[in-house]
């Protein structure tokens, strides 16, 4: 505390300012993300009333489901243009570009920054698609990061977009809290934050504000990034507070053009790939809206509400579950059973896996998979899906991938956001294996068991736990 000034007063009028901005700014961001709908409703419009696709024009509910989702591609590309567009408009319009420095919590640059963090978290709802996809460094470069050629970004939290520089070639994996401000004693530090050519961020890791990353470095799964003297390029570190592990499995033999380098021709076949998996989850919910009111319109018009309430109960209902199953049917259409293997990052595999796995964390889990945490009925949809769980099995978490390589026995507990991970994208290289939990096992919440492990019967692994690849958790 003694190294912070006083803490700053703030008068009457000050508070009741910013209560009425913060408002402003809760409706303004609401609004930002609900406005885009319409232009694409409008599309879907313009292509019905001129008949395109005729072929798919039937009078069956699914015929409706398929003509509209078809239509609503082109739209939902609209939808997510112009989510990227107004956010983007709003920050450079009425925002500039922010500096590192300390300002007080009550202060114009407080509630700048405030705003910029909603614009860009609310914009996960539309625009979640994108991350992880060659598209999100255009993303990031419109809210005003400095990003390099070929980064690959997944869904980071905390950016504060002026203050990160990601340089060429980088890695930021899932649920990376990375470069946040602080608040300390009334007062917001912001610093720049630097992850270098070639730095690789694992899940659910901490970057503080600040931090510089040399050339080279990787930290590794739920880890807290040390201090910038510390590091050196090409170190590895793990842990919270980090080691420092003076070597690690590297995957080598692949040639760049699968890695790093790819060709014009590998550049657009992902992209297309990527493409449609952001546009689709889209498509199906406007696809399901617009069969939904076309059928319902005149039996409310008739006043029959009863029977509407009912309606809307069971379309609920196949809603959630149509969902599970266009992700259960994509992914065994698609891929098959999961087994382990390792593939470069610029493959087909590679792209249609992780396409699954975004359809599945776009539709299914919000959808359906979230409401069964706790249930029963979790581990029956997961079985379904591939994974291997034996009786009276308890799990809170939905953060299953490769669901083939995930082996649960009798009467375990997976606790809340625990999570078997069977693939980490090291070296480029997307490393697929088995996760082994033995029964009776006790999984804290937020931990995770890194593929390749085993976990023996009766074991406890408390919260924030990170089991190792390769390790071996003894019985009891």
């Amino acid at each position: 505390p003694s190294t912070l000034p006083p803490r700053p007063r703030v008068s009457r009028a000050r508070l009741a300012g910013e209560a009425l901005f913060f408002v402003f700014g809760m409706l303004l961001v609401a609004t930002l993300f609900f406005m885009p709908v319409f232009p694409s409703f409008v599309l879907i419009d313009w292509f019905d009333e001129r008949g395109t696709l005729p072929i798919l024009a039937q009078n069956s509910i699914q015929g409706q489901l398929l003509r509209y989702f078809v239509l609503a591609l082109p739209a939902s590309a609209v939808l997510i243009a112009l989510t990227m567009l107004v956010s983007a408009a709003i920050r450079w319009g009425f925002l500039p570009r922010m500096m590192p420095g300390r300002s007080a919590v009550h202060s114009n640059a407080y509630c700048k920054k405030w705003l910029v963090s909603h614009i860009q978290e609310s914009s996960l709802n539309v625009l979640h698609g994108i991350y992880a996809t060659v598209f999100a460094p255009f993303w990031y470069r419109l809210l005003g990061a400095k990003v390099g050629r070929d980064a690959e970004i997944s869904t980071a939290l905390g950016v504060v977009p002026d203050m990160l520089t990601l340089g060429d070639e980088t890695f930021i994996a899932d649920a990376v809290m990375l470069g946040d401000e602080q608040i300390d004693g009334g007062w917001m530090t912001m610093e720049a934050t630097v992850v270098s050519n070639r730095s690789f961020v694992g899940n659910g890791s901490y970057i503080p504000d600040g931090t510089v990353l040399p050339e080279g470095v990787l930290v590794g799964v739920h880890t807290h990034a040390p201090a910038n003297e510390r590091m050196t390029g090409g170190d590895t570190w793990l842990g919270s507070p980090p080691i420092h592990l003076p070597a690690r499995e590297q995957v080598s033999g692949y040639p760049e053009h699968l890695t790093y380098r790819p060709s014009p021709a590998r550049r657009l076949g992902r992209a297309l790939v990527e493409a449609f998996r952001i546009v689709a989850p889209h498509a199906v919910v406007i696809a399901v809206g617009y069969t939904v009111v076309l059928d319902l319109m005149p039996i409310a018009g008739a006043g029959r509400w009863g029977e509407v309430i009912w309606d809307l109960a069971l379309i609920s209902l196949a809603y959630g579950i149509g969902n599970y199953l266009f992700v259960l049917a994509f992914k065994w259409l698609l891929l098959g059973r999961y087994k382990k293997r390792a593939e470069p990052m610029w493959t087909p595999f590679v792209w249609l896996s992780e396409g699954v796995t975004n359809m599945y964390e776009g539709i299914a889990v919000p959808n359906f998979m979230r409401y069964l945490r706790g249930t029963p009925w979790l581990p029956v949809a997961f079985g379904l899906l591939g994974c291997r769980i034996g009786r009276g099995v308890y799990m809170d978490t939905t953060d299953i991938t490769e669901f083939d390589c995930v082996t649960i026995g009798d009467h375990s507990e997976l606790n809340a956001l625990s999570c078997p991970q069977t693939h980490l994208f090291e070296d480029r290289v997307m490393k697929i294996d088995h996760v082994d939990i033995g029964s009776k096992v006790y999984l804290g919440p937020r931990s995770a068991v890194l593929y390749s492990a085993k976990v023996g019967d009766n074991a406890r692994i408390g919260p924030l736990t990170l089991v190792m690849k390769g390790e071996h958790i003894p019985a009891a």
